[in-house]
Parts: structure tokens; sequence; C-alpha cells
């Protein structure tokens, strides 16, 4: 790049530099001065060091993670015991099985086959009609007031209103998690889903439990499917005929259900019927919520044509045929699931018959059995019976019925009770007489209780945890079994009335209801032993890391490693003399703990290692603390840092602070900023504390700003107004945040350019990466989202445009073109340097001397910011990266995120500046003349033996590195802050419902499982990824580098990552901790088990994050490096 021309003192300048002989007008505006441009020696063990320090702590949080998440997040015992047709001998039949003509078993059906409709995602107000709504549309001849998503199936208000007795119509509540594979396991099980089972949805899971699909073909009946090919992951090889599609590409409304229509009509049309169940399970409705949410004209389309489609249903099925048209889940206001909001737990349940399903006659003896179930008190506040005037039930108890209706047997581990509308009819039993209908539904309920009673007392005996509540149980059913055999014995009393046999149906009920909340809790049973090794093991290596980053890294305190390998034999001796198992002895419910040897063996290894390590380190340390007193090293910049730091930690302590902890760190990066300013007004330096009060208030408005983007959680409504998206009704981007994400992109590249000019490495790859490259990517990425709005909103629906093709082809070539060429340029040439060559006299104008002496003197630019500005222009990169794979709002997000950065970078550099009380600082470092601006020529090479001291001009960036790094400490916790902040603005929540996963498809046709989740990472952890790589900037923006300053730039590198590697491990602890230690609260699932889950991912994707910024600060010293050598070798520097 340089080459010197011999006999004159001009060097002939490479690419991107100025051969003039006249200064530049810019000349005038910078700071020179001399440094030690001598290469320096590679010293690389340093960066390999902090890369294991890192890989070693993750080791240890995520044993810690793993015990506490084995006895936290327990799935519920699955039973592998079957009930069949022998299970259960109804009284009165001699010969049970004699019985038996393989129409039915337990108790007589009451039809040969059904058809079972799952619309997934059918929430419960799609299937009720709005006749107010209905009627002042139709006067004032405007539909546009009634929502997309009421009144579109009309086929069910049709039946219930003219068809009463053929029609039903429920609202049934699913147990959350309201995941589609965890709701098809219990409709066909009858069992409640655990926290944990929700990561099932994605992988499948086969059903090892008794089911009614195993009833229905172990019984000799055929099972004809089509549709969500989850069904083929839980049975397979289990239908007689499949005709699976794939259930995960959320943006294609049509494939699945056009391909079920392809094969129902058919199916429904033989003759003669040679199927006894059919499955028909439609995705249109769900993936038409999680694209465009309910509020929107998709939704419409998607329930007009179901409507068509049950039409056709009621209409081919014959009179010994039951139709059930069921939703698995519902959906919240986005249009996403997987919690347990009211919108997302309750679904629609309607059943129809050709043949009357209910007796007209007797409505008003079965009110009255419902509202004497209304009445009864079942130990919960869960509506069991009614809600909203609507008839409400558990959702299993879907599983009952069916099984009964057909007579095929109860799934064993059922904990559904069947719907007595179905029962309360005349008919006849399996002997063939007569039985009334009060006496058939007692007949049934009681079948059914037997089924409930038997499964609990077989899970009891292999769960302890479950006896703490089947005394109570045991006494429920035997009194309804002894009121039964008093009904029995009166048979023929004439003074017996449906009074007496609505009492025995009542305490059968209240037996199974019971139940069900009974084991709502015992799913929820914790292994406490586990809990405590993994909260005590996850503590232990978040206060070693602390301490190492804190002790050892900083110092030449090594640590006593033959110590710490002592510890790690001690605890392999501890597992083979039982020590873990002696101590947990006393703990709760440890008779019932899965503790095994593996656990044992993980928490020994950790507590031994880290155990030692701390004890040998307080030893090391008690002496220096002894003499100095422990407050004495700490400052006041520490001490705020520690205060905010400790508030957020401590959200995970209470509910209501987790639940809003949007807000929280709103008010603690507005505190932090506040803070700052009112410090700033103590400066004697006018240019410091102007550009302190300047960077301080745009860092408090850019806060501010990012609380316009919002997304609610259930919990805080209705308080919360969400504005992510278009409308609090929908999942797409608002075409306002489309523009607004393009005028931000000038804003940004603006902003990096002045950053890069103001440290005068605007130069190289400084200078096409910043000006060229990165705006051009954020351009491409608002394009493709712009794309994504057009196509949301249907604006070009009718023209020859497809919307669909070319955002994936503008996403396949553009995203792919523009981040590979941003990060090969800068992993090819890292550094941001220039060479200009200027008139001697401007230099000694300055009081710089040129030792060589001529009439032109080389000036190397950017040098005391080399490193920094690299990274930077990496972090930049990342940036726009990131940017890609948010919405519009979320990128728009990003992008304050960034700019305040840039706030944290320039306010740091200004206090560091001041700690170190240099003259002149502001004039050498102020906003307007900044520090990194250039150096000079032809210093001799210095021997490493005895390095150069740095000039005085310099001196301010090595000395008084305590003072240094307790601000980097206070700023690194403002960016932690910030990361948190920009979680919930980029439209996330603790909570599986926020999860964008539709940006698995930007750039792909169908799921990928190898890109699509590496997307929804980028996505949801964009605001974690984007501050984590800030964190190594904090220690390496314009620090020079240098022979002499080589070793603390490593030590001021690792303190950083280690420092905010250890809050990322405060918030996991704390959050581990009081998950535990809530583990009995009301709202345990709904916000501390989410919170400690979400906190464990962010603490693995930081750690891998901080490792790939570690080795990003190696490349661009690397190259710094390789650039000394080479001015060296070109005879520049001597």
């Amino acid at each position: 790049m340089l080459k010197r021309r011999s006999g004159v003192r001009q060097t002939q300048i490479g690419r991107g530099s100025k051969t003039s002989g006249q200064p530049k007008k810019e000349h005038s505006s910078r700071a020179f001065g001399t440094v030690d441009l001598s290469p320096f020696p590679a010293k690389w063990s340093a960066f390999g060091k902090l890369l294991l320090v890192l890989l070693v702590a993750t080791v240890f949080h995520l044993a810690g993670i793993y015990l506490f998440g084995s006895g936290f997040l327990l799935t519920r015992l699955e039973l592998d015991t079957r009930n069949n047709c022998s299970t259960w001998r109804p009284e009165g039949v001699p010969t049970f099985e004699a019985s038996v003509t393989g129409q039915g078993c337990w108790h007589a059906p009451r039809y040969n086959r059904a058809v079972l409709v799952i619309l997934d995602a059918l929430r419960f107000d799609f299937t009720v009609y709005n006749e107010t709504l209905a009627h002042q549309a139709s006067e004032s001849g405007d539909n546009s007031s009634i929502p997309y998503y009421i009144n579109k199936l009309p086929v069910l208000h049709r039946i219930l209103e003219t068809e009463p007795e053929h029609g039903l119509l429920f609202r049934v509540r699913a147990d959350p998690p309201t995941t589609t594979l965890q709701r098809l396991k219990a409709l066909t099980t009858g069992t409640l889903p655990t926290f944990v089972d929700a990561g099932s949805n994605f992988f499948g899971q086969v059903i090892g439990e008794d089911n009614i699909i195993e009833q229905f073909t172990r019984t000799g009946r055929r099972v004809v499917f089509m549709g969500d090919d989850t069904w083929d992951n839980m049975y397979p090889n289990a239908m007689n005929e499949s005709y699976p599609y794939p259930s995960l590409e959320v943006w294609d409304l049509h494939t699945v259900d056009n391909g079920i229509l392809q094969h129902l009509q058919p199916t429904l049309q033989r003759e003669p019927k040679d199927w006894d169940l059919l499955i028909a399970h439609f995705l249109g409705v769900d993936h038409a919520g999680h694209r465009y949410g309910p509020a929107h004209p998709a939704m419409a389309e998607k329930l007009t044509q179901m409507n068509a489609v049950l039409t056709n249903i009621f209409q081919e099925v014959d009179d010994e045929t039951v139709v059930f048209v069921i939703g698995d889940h519902g959906m919240d206001a986005k249009g996403d699931h997987g919690g347990d909001s009211e919108n997302e737990i309750n679904a629609g349940l309607f059943m129809y018959s050709k043949r009357p399903l209910t007796d007209a006659s007797a409505a008003v003896e079965l009110n009255s059995y419902l509202l004497d179930l209304k009445a009864t008190d079942f130990g919960s506040d869960d509506p069991f019976v009614f809600l909203q005037a609507h008839r409400t039930m558990p959702q299993i108890d879907f599983v009952p019925t069916i099984s009964m209706l057909l007579g095929i047997p109860i799934p064993f581990g059922n904990l559904g009770t069947l719907i007595p509308e179905c029962f309360f009819v005349s008919t006849l039993d399996l002997s063939g007489n007569s039985i009334d209908r009060g006496r058939n539904l007692l007949e049934a309920m009681r079948i059914n209780a037997q089924q409930v009673y038997h499964y609990i007392m077989e899970y009891s005996q292999q769960r302890l945890a479950a006896k703490l509540a089947i005394r109570d149980l045991k006494e429920l059913f035997d009194n309804a079994e002894m009121a039964y055999a008093r009904l029995s014995a009166n048979n023929n009393d004439a003074a017996l009335t449906s009074a007496d046999v609505k009492d025995v149906y009542r305490q059968y009920v209240t037996f199974t209801r019971r139940t069900l909340v009974a084991a709502r809790k015992i799913w929820a049973r914790f292994d406490v032993p586990l809990i405590v090794l993994g909260s005590v093991a996850v503590t232990l290596a978040f206060v070693s890391v602390v301490v190492y980053a804190r002790v050892h890294w900083a110092s030449d305190v090594t640590p006593m490693y033959s110590v710490i390998g002592l510890g790690a034999i001690s605890g392999i001796l501890l597992v083979a003399t039982g020590g873990v198992r002696k101590w947990l002895v006393n703990l709760e419910d440890t008779g019932d703990s899965a503790l095994n040897p593996y656990h044992e063996t993980a928490f020994a290894i950790s507590a031994g290692v880290l155990v030692t390590y701390l004890l040998s380190t307080l030893v090391q340390c008690c002496y220096r603390m002894t003499k100095r007193g422990v407050l004495a090293i700490i400052s006041t910049n520490t001490l705020l840092g520690l205060f905010l730091l400790a508030l957020h930690t401590l959200v995970a302590a209470s509910d209501s602070f987790t639940i809003h902890e949007d807000a929280v760190t709103v008010y603690l990066l507005q505190a932090f900023g506040f803070i700052n300013l009112l410090w700033s007004f103590g400066l004697d330096s006018d240019t410091a504390r102007d550009s302190l009060v300047k960077y301080s208030v745009i860092f408090m408005i850019l806060t501010r700003i990012s609380q316009f983007s919002t997304i609610c959680r259930e919990e805080q409504h209705p308080y919360c107004i969400p504005t992510f998206n278009a409308t609090p009704h929908t999942s797409v981007a608002s075409p306002s945040a489309a523009v607004l994400l393009f005028l931000l992109v000038p804003i940004v590249a603006l902003a990096i350019r002045k950053v890069m000019k103001s440290s005068d490495n605007a130069e190289s790859t400084g200078k096409i990466l910043p000006e060229i490259f990165i705006p051009i990517g954020l351009i491409v990425s608002a394009v493709y989202w712009a794309f994504d709005t057009i196509d949301n909103h249907h604006v070009l629906s009718g023209s020859k445009w497809d919307m669909a093709t070319i955002k994936f082809w503008w996403a396949r070539i553009g995203f792919l073109a523009i981040s590979t060429t941003c990060l090969f340029v800068w992993t090819s040439d890292p550094n941001c340097l220039g060479v200009d060559v200027i008139p001697s006299a401007s230099v000694n104008a300055l009081g710089v001397t040129n030792s060589a002496g001529g009439d032109k003197t080389v000036c190397f630019l950017g040098i005391p910011n080399a490193v920094g500005a690299s990274y930077f222009v990496f972090l930049s990169v990342v940036y726009m990266i990131l940017t890609m794979f948010q919405k519009p709002m979320g990128g728009i997000m990003l992008g304050v995120g960034f700019l305040q950065i840039i706030c944290l970078l320039e306010m740091l550099h200004i206090w560091r500046d001041k700690s170190s009380k240099r003259p002149n600082a502001d004039i050498a470092h102020g906003p307007d003349v900044p520090l990194s601006v250039s150096t000079l020529t032809s210093l001799p090479s210095t021997p490493q033996s005895m390095p150069g001291p740095i000039p005085a001009s310099l001196q301010g960036s090595v000395i008084k590195e305590k003072e240094h790094a307790d601000w980097t400490f206070l700023y690194l916790v403002a960016l932690y802050l910030l990361s948190s902040r920009f979680y919930f603005a980029t439209g996330h929540q603790t909570t599986l419902s926020t999860i964008q996963w539709d940006i698995g498809y930007v750039g792909v046709k169908q799921l990928n499982w190898t890109i699509s989740p590496l997307l929804v990472i980028l996505n949801t952890f964009a605001g974690n990824v984007l501050f984590a790589l800030a964190a190594p900037l904090l220690a390496v923006w314009k620090r020079p580098l240098t022979r002499s300053t080589q070793d603390q730039l490593a030590r001021e590198l690792g303190r950083a990552v280690l420092t905010y590697f250890g809050m990322v491990s405060a918030t996991t602890v704390t959050a581990t901790l009081f998950a535990g230690h809530f583990r009995r609260h009301l709202m345990v699932w709904r916000v501390f088990a989410p919170k400690f889950f979400f906190e464990a991912l962010v603490l693995v994707v930081v750690d891998v994050i901080l490792m790939i910024g570690v080795v990003a600060v190696w490349l661009p010293v690397n190259a710094y490096r390789d650039f000394l050598v080479k001015i060296k070798q070109l005879g520049i520097v001597r």
C-alpha cells in the first residue's frame, strides 16, 4: 500500500490517500501527536484465555440450569396402562364379553360413526352469531361495522335456530400451553399438558398413553385422517388411511385445507361407509391468524370457506353419524397462541347429528341438572357449566363424550367429564332394556367416574405427591358409590324421584371435577431436591464469574488451580459416598425425587470446583481487603451501576414487576440518563459539559421514543395498548411504520459516518462499508418490509404482481448478497486507517516536531482508535443484518437502540477523559476536535524490553485504569438495561405467544429446520445480540493500541466482557431462584416459569455472542499489527 520514493521526502500514497503537498482544510481542526508505531509482539493468549473462561462459565451455568429445569419443568408421568372392553363390567350384564357385539362396550353407543372436524384456532367468538351487529348492518346496508371474524359461520346459527335438537354449541376451555400438539394430545387422551411440553410442538411427539385413536383401532374400527401432519407424528402408522400435509408453514393459508378438500367429499360419499372415525384437521384459520391476525379480510375469507365446508359435511352425513366441529385453541388479538389469555384458551365446540342429539321435551329438566351443577363447589373458580350465559366446560370433556357416544372404552388417563346433554335421553342399555334419560345419564357418568378413580389411584401409587389429595378424592368417590348403591337398592321404590337420581349424578360429577382441579395441582409437582441443587449451582457459577472478573482477570493474582482440581475430585468422591443424597434427605418430596447419579455428578463436580475456587480466592484477597477496606475499592460510579443493576435483576422477585418489566427498564434508563445530565453540569470544561448535556438529552429522548413500540401481555390489559402492529387486533405491520423505516436509513447512515469521521477512521473499510454497503443493506431491508406490508394489506391483490415471489427472491438475493459482502469486506481488511501527506509547517505550528526533517510529513489517520473504529464498523454490519429480520416497527426500534449505543460511546469517552485529568482534554478530545484523528511519522523503534513512554497527549488512555474501569462498569449496566428494553421494543414479551414465528419464513418457501430457527432467534433476541456485541466496544473505543498498552487493552476487554456476562448471569440467577421460590404461586406458569425459560435462553445466546465479539476484536488487533509491520518493512517507520 505504501511505497517510499528514493531521494524525496514524500510518500506515494495508495488507495484512499492524498498525495497533494497542500494541506487539506480539515487539517486545521485535527489534533496531531506522536505515538509509538513500532510493531508489538503477538500476544493472542489473552483472547484464547477469555474465550475459554466464557466457555467454562457457560458450562457451569448450564449445569445449574439443567438441574433446576429437571426439577422445575417436569413432564407429567405417562402411564402406559390401557383400558379395554373387559376393564369395566356393567352391573346387570352377567357375561359382559357376550354383550360386546363390536358395536360398543361399557355403554350402549348412540352412533356408529363420527366425523371430527378440527378448525385450528377456532376461537369461541368465531362460532357465536351476533344478531345485534347483523341487524345493524342490515339496516344500514353496510357490513363494515362487523369484525372480520364475526358472523362468518352462519351455518351453525341456522342449525341452532331451525333445528335446535340437532345441534349443540359449547365454549370449551383449553388448558395452557395452548400449542397445537398439546391440545391434540389432550383431545385424544383426556389428559392435561405441562409447560415444558410446549417445546414438543415443533418436533412432534409419539403419544404413549391410552387414547381414542388406539381405542377405535383396537375395537376393530377404521380411522381415516386428513390434514395437519402433526397427527402422523403423534400416531405413526395408527391410521387406516392418512393424508397428511405440512403444518408449520404459517404463510401458507390454503395448501393444507385444499388438500383436505380433495379427499373429504369422496370419503364422505363412500358406500358402504368403510370408516368409523373421519378426522379432518384444517389449518387455514390458524395460519390466517398468525400471518394477519383475526381482524383482517383474510380471516373472513377463510372462515367463509370453512362455513361452506361445514355446510357440505352436515348435508353428506347420515343418521348414524355424529359430527364434532372443534377448535384446539383460540388466538389472541394478534392471531398468536401458546399462553393462557382468555382468547387463547376459549375455543368452540359444535355438535351435529341428523337425528336429534337432545330430547326437546326434557329441556327444562336438563336445565335443572345444569343449574344444580352450577351451584356446586368444585374447589376452583374455573367455569365448568356457564360463562357469560354460554354453556362452558373443559375441552377434555370431549374425550369421554365421544368414547361413550360411539361405545369405545374411555382412555385410561382421561380426566374429563362427559357432556350431560348428549346422554340425557331415553335409550336401551347393553342388555337391550329400556332406560330413562335420568338413569341413562347417571349410568354413563358412573362409568366415567370409575375410569377417573382407577386412573388417580394408579397415578398416586407411582407419584407420591399425588397422595396429597387422594384421601379427600377417595372419600368423594366412596360417598357417590354408596349413594348409587342405595339408589339401586330402592330402584323399584315408588317414592324414588328424579331428584334422587340427580343427586347421585351430582356427586359423581363433583368427584370428577374435584379430581381435575387436584390434578392441575399435581401436575405442578416440583422436584425440590433438583431445584435446590440447580439453584445452588447456578448461584455459585454467577458468583465465580464476578469474582474472576474482579480479582483474577485484571490482576497478577493467579487462581489456585491445584486446589480447584482437588475440589473436583472431592465432588466425585461425594457422589461415590452418597453425600449428596444424605444432604438432601430432609427436603420436601425427597422420596419422590427423580434425582439420579447423573444429576448428582453434575452438581458435585460443579459445586466442588466453584466452592474451592471461591474459598481459595477469598484466602488470596483476605489480606488486601483487610488492609484497604471493602468500600475503598467501590466508587460512586460502581455504586450507581450496582444499584440500577440490582433494581433490574430483582424484577423477578415480583409477578407485577415482571409483568411490567418493559416499563421498569424505561424508568431505569431514564434515571441513568438524568444522573448523567446532572453530573455533566459539574464539569469545568465548557466543551465537555455541552457535549455531555447534548448526548444525555438525546439518550433520554431516544429512550422515550422506544416506548412508542409496545406489545402487550394479557395481564397488562386494559392499561396497555399495543402499537407494534397496524392495529391492536392484527399482526401485520402499519404502512406508516414501513415509511418510517425508510426515513430512519439516512439518519443512521449519517450517524455512523459522523462517528467514523470524528475519529478520522473514515478510511479504507471504514469508508466503504459505512458510506456505501451498510446504507444499501438498510435500504434493501426497508424495501423487503415495504413489499411485505403491501402484500399483507392486499394493496396489489388484483394486479399481476406476485408479491410472495418478489419477497422471496428479494430476501434470498438481496439479504444474502449484502450481508455476505459486508462480512467478507470487513474480515478481509478490518483496518480503518488512512495516510496523508501534509506540509511539515502545519505540524510544527501545533507544537509537534518532525524529527525526520523535510518539507513533507506523513500523517497516519485514525491510529488512536484503530481497534475501536474497526469493531464499530463490524457492529454496524451486525445491526444491518439484524434489521433484515425485524418487522418494520422492530427495525425502527433497533435503529433507535443503535443510536443510543453511539450516545453511550461518546459519553463514556468524555468521562474517561475527565477522569484522566489531562491538560486541555477538552481541546484534544472534544466532540468537535476528537482524540483519534492522527499520529505522526517516523519514530524510531523502541526495544520491547524497554518500552518507550507514551507521549503526554495520549497518556489519558492508559493512566487511572481503575477510574476508567468504574466508568466502563456503569455504562455496561446501561448497555445491559438497553438490551432488556429493546427485547420488549422489538415486539416481544416473556410469553410464548409473542414469538414472531413468521420470521422463520423470510427468504425460504417452506420451513427449513436449519435456517428458520436461526431467523427466529435473530428476531427474538436481536436486542440482546446487538447490545452484547457492543460490550467489547466500550472497552476498546478510542483506546490506542501500542506496545506498552497492549496488555491494558486485553485487561479492559476481558473485564468488560466478563462483567457483561456477569450481569446476564445475575438476571438468570434471580429468575431461577424466584421461580423456585414461587413454585406454588398462582402466577407461576404465567409469569415466573416463562421468565426463567427466556432468561436461560438469553444467557446461552449472549455467551455465544460475546465469544464472537472477542474474536471480532482480535481481527482488527491482528490487522493493525500487520499494518505496523508493513510500514516498518517499507521504511516509513525507522
